[in-house]
């Protein structure tokens, strides 16, 4: 919105505020629909891509333990990296998916594996220790990833279908 943007009280002429960079008009039918609704508290919300999980569902043809894990890890993601870890900070292990999923140890091992191999999870050696990864191109939480996570799943089967349509970008310095 231009600078010098103001509101006028229509019964005096006045000017009784002003519109700045960020701020929105709501429409009193917009107030009414919304008034009887409230989000849960702390929600947090995880963006998957319509047209990607119908290829997910067709093409890769995910065991329930694949797409048990898939969830879960998808449900924990961080803001821009999409490694999955507790809201506590404390990194999403295998040892935790099989505690959680009450999975054996093989199961995770295999699920894992096929996830990696479908490329919608990578695996990683970071400071922290190993992360899951999940592929930002399927699932990921707000429209921004960093570029280690960008580069990470730029080349895979998931991306390119996307590469001129996706609302993914991933954060660069700007100068």
């Amino acid at each position: 919105m231009a600078e010098g943007c103001w509101l006028v009280d229509q019964g005096t002429g006045e000017i009784a505020g002003e519109i700045g960079p960020g701020d929105r008009i709501v429409r009193a039918k917009s107030l009414k629909l919304l008034s009887g609704t409230t989000p849960a508290p702390d929600a947090q919300f995880v963006k998957l891509f319509r047209e990607v999980v119908s290829r997910v569902v067709s093409e890769c043809s995910l065991t329930a333990a694949e797409f048990s894990v898939f969830l879960f890890l998808s449900s924990n993601l961080r803001y821009q990296s999409n490694v999955a870890k507790y809201s506590n900070g404390q990194l999403i292990t295998k040892d935790k998916v099989e505690e959680e999923l009450g999975l054996s140890r093989m199961t995770v091992h295999r699920a894992t594996s096929g996830l990696i191999k479908h490329g919608l999870v990578a695996e990683a050696k970071t400071e922290e220790g190993r992360v899951f990864v999940v592929n930002p191109f399927v699932c990921c939480v707000g429209d921004r990833i960093n570029k280690t996570t960008f580069d990470l799943f730029r080349n895979s089967k998931w991306a390119k279908e996307y590469k001129t349509k996706t609302s993914i970008h991933p954060n660069e310095e700007r100068r």
